[in-house]
C-alpha cells in the first residue's frame, strides 16, 4: 500500500522600474541632429505569483495571479503645446487550471479573471488638437475606463490509438465595466463625450482531428464557431473551418499546406465608439470582428549539427481587416476597420543550435501589408486616402538576426534589427503598386539597421537565485525615422538607451 501527499511549488516575482524613456520619442532636434526625450518619463510597478499543486502523477492544478501598474507623462511634440498629459494603466489577472492525464485522453478546465483601468488627463495648458471630422473644431481629451472579465476554459482530447486524435472544448467570457470618454475646446467647453457601461461576451466551442495514416503523411482538421457581443456592434458569428495537411518524406524534411478561415473580435473594453456627436447626432460606426481567409504553404529541412532551416509564403484576404488608431494629441488608441485588406507574404528563417554554448537565429521577411477603404469605426478617422494604400505597420523588408552565448549561469546576446521602413505619411501616387516586390519608396521612411545587446548573470545566494542583467538597446546610438504621420502620429526611433534589471527567485 502505497500513498501520494502530493508536492507544492511556489514561486513569487516582483519588480520596480523607473525609466525616463517609456515610449517612442517623437521629437527631433535637427539643428543637434538628436532625438529629444520630452515630457516622457515614467516608472512600472509589477508583480507575479505562480503556485502549483501535484496531488498524483495524472493530476497538476496550477494557480497564477500577476498585477502591475504603469504611470508615465505622454511624450508629443511640444511644438503642439501639449506638454502635460499623464495616463496610468492597471492591470491583472488570476488563472486557475486542473489538467488531468488518462491512459488515452487528457482534460484541462481552468478559469480566469482579469481588471484593469486606464486614466488619461490632458494638462491645464493643452492645446487643443484632436477633431472629429468633419467638424474642424479642436478638442482636448480625456479617458476614465475600466473593466472585469471573467471565463472559463474546457478541453477534452482523445488519443484511441497511435495516429488519431479527436479534440473538442469552449471558451466562454463574459466583459463587465465603465467608460467615461470626455472632450472640451480651448474655452473650456463641453464636446462629444460618452459615459457609459461596457457590456460584451464572447464564446467560442471548437472541435478537431489529426489523423495521420502513416509516417509521412498527417491530416488536421477542425472547425469553430465564434460569437462576439460588444457595444454597438451586437451578436457577430462566424463558423471557421481550418485544414492542415502535412507531408513528411524523411526525419530530415516536412512539406505543409493549410487554409484556415479566422474570425478575430475586437476587445469588449477598447471600444470607444461615440454614440452621439456634435454632427446633428450622428453615430459612430461600430468596429466590428476583423474576418480572414488566410492560406499557407511551407518547407523546412533539418540539417546535421542542429541546423533548421525554414521557408514559407502566405497570404491573407481581410474583409473586413481592423487596424489601431491613436487619438491624436493622446496616447489612447481605438480601433477601426478597413473594408478590405490584403496581406502577402515570404518568409525565410534559419536556427543554429550545435551542441556547446553558442547558437544563432536569423529571419529574412518579404511582405506587403495593403488596404483599401472605407475605414469605419473608431473616432469618424479622416477619409482614407483614394484608392489602395499600404497599411501604417507595412514594411516591404524585414530582417533580424541573433547570436546567444549561454553557459554556467552566464549570458550574452546580440540582435541586429533591419527594417526596409514604414509608412510616412504620404499619399499613394502614380508609381504606387500592390505586388510583393513593390517598394513603394514614395510612401516610405528611409531604411534603418539596429544593433541591440544584453547580459545577464545567475547566481545562488543560498537558497535564492539572483539573475543581474543589463540591455542596451540601438547600441550604435542610430538616428533613425520609425515611421511618419498615418493612422497615429510620426514615430523617431528610440536612441541608445541602457536598462539594468535584478531579478529575484525562490
Amino acid at each position: 500500500m502505497s500513498t501520494n501527499a502530493g508536492k507544492w511549488g511556489l514561486f513569487f516575482s516582483g519588480a520596480t522600474q523607473t525609466t525616463d524613456m517609456r515610449r517612442e520619442p517623437v521629437v527631433f532636434d535637427t539643428a543637434r541632429n538628436a532625438v529629444e526625450n520630452f515630457h516622457n518619463h515614467g516608472s512600472d510597478l509589477f508583480g507575479f505569483a505562480k503556485v502549483q499543486y501535484v496531488p498524483s502523477d495524472r493530476n497538476v492544478v496550477n494557480l497564477d495571479l500577476n498585477r502591475s501598474r504603469t504611470r508615465f507623462a505622454v511624450p508629443f511634440d511640444s511644438a503642439e503645446g501639449i506638454i502635460d498629459d499623464h495616463q496610468q494603466d492597471v492591470n491583472g489577472f488570476a488563472n486557475l487550471g486542473w489538467r488531468h492525464r488518462g491512459s488515452l485522453s487528457e482534460l484541462f478546465a481552468g478559469a480566469f479573471f482579469r481588471d484593469g483601468s486606464l486614466s488619461y488627463a490632458p494638462g491645464v495648458t493643452d492645446q487643443p488638437s484632436f477633431v472629429f471630422f468633419p467638424d474642424t473644431t479642436p478638442y482636448n481629451v480625456s479617458e476614465d475606463r475600466n473593466f472585469h472579465t471573467i471565463g472559463m476554459k474546457l478541453d477534452y482530447t482523445l488519443r484511441p490509438h497511435h495516429g488519431l486524435e479527436f479534440k473538442a472544448g469552449t471558451l466562454a467570457s463574459l466583459t463587465r465595466g465603465h467608460e467615461d470618454f470626455a472632450t472640451s475646446d480651448s474655452a473650456g467647453n463641453a464636446g462629444p463625450a460618452s459615459n457609459s457601461d461596457l457590456n460584451g461576451s464572447d464564446v467560442g466551442v471548437y472541435a478537431q482531428t489529426a489523423i495521420a495514416p502513416s509516417d509521412r503523411w498527417e491530416l488536421r482538421t477542425g472547425v469553430r464557431f465564434d460569437n462576439h457581443n460588444a457595444p454597438f456592434a451586437g451578436n457577430q458569428n462566424q463558423l471557421s473551418p481550418r485544414v492542415k495537411l502535412s507531408f513528411l518524406p524523411d526525419p530530415a524534411n516536412t512539406f505543409w499546406v493549410y487554409y484556415a478561415r479566422l474570425f478575430l473580435p475586437t476587445n469588449v473594453e477598447d471600444l470607444r465608439a461615440i454614440t452621439s456627436v456634435a454632427q446633428g447626432g450622428v453615430a459612430a460606426a461600430p468596429t466590428l470582428p476583423e474576418r480572414d481567409h488566410f492560406f499557407e504553404a511551407g518547407y523546412v529541412h533539418r540539417f546535421p549539427l542542429g541546423v533548421v532551416t525554414k521557408l514559407s509564403a502566405y497570404h491573407k484576404r481581410s474583409s473586413p481587416g481592423i487596424d489601431d488608431n491613436t487619438v491624436p494629441g493622446s496616447a489612447i488608441v481605438t480601433s477601426v476597420n478597413i473594408a478590405q485588406v490584403r496581406i502577402t507574404g515570404l518568409e525565410a528563417v534559419v536556427e543554429v543550435r550545435p551542441s556547446g554554448p553558442v547558437s544563432g537565429y536569423m529571419n529574412l521577411a518579404l511582405n506587403h501589408a495593403y488596404g483599401r477603404g472605407p475605414i469605419t469605426g473608431g473616432f469618424f478617422p479622416a477619409e482614407a486616402p483614394p484608392g489602395y494604400f499600404d497599411l501604417d505597420h507595412d514594411q516591404r523588408l524585414s530582417g533580424l538576426g541573433s547570436v546567444v552565448y549561454s553557459r554556467r549561469g552566464l549570458y550574452l546576446s546580440a540582435t541586429g534589427v533591419y527594417g526596409s521602413g514604414l509608412t510616412n505619411g504620404n499619399d499613394p501616387d502614380s508609381t504606387y503598386g500592390t505586388g510583393l516586390f513593390d517598394f513603394n519608396k514614395s510612401i516610405k521612411v528611409d531604411p534603418s539597421f539596429i544593433l541591440n545587446a544584453s547580459a545577464g548573470y545567475a547566481l545562488a545566494v543560498g537558497s535564492v537565485v539572483v539573475r543581474p542583467q543589463v540591455y542596451v538597446e540601438n547600441v550604435l546610438d542610430h538616428k533613425y525615422l520609425l515611421k511618419g504621420a498615418f493612422f497615429s502620429g510620426a514615430s523617431v526611433g528610440r536612441p541608445r538607451s541602457v536598462q539594468l534589471r535584478v531579478n529575484i527567485g525562490a
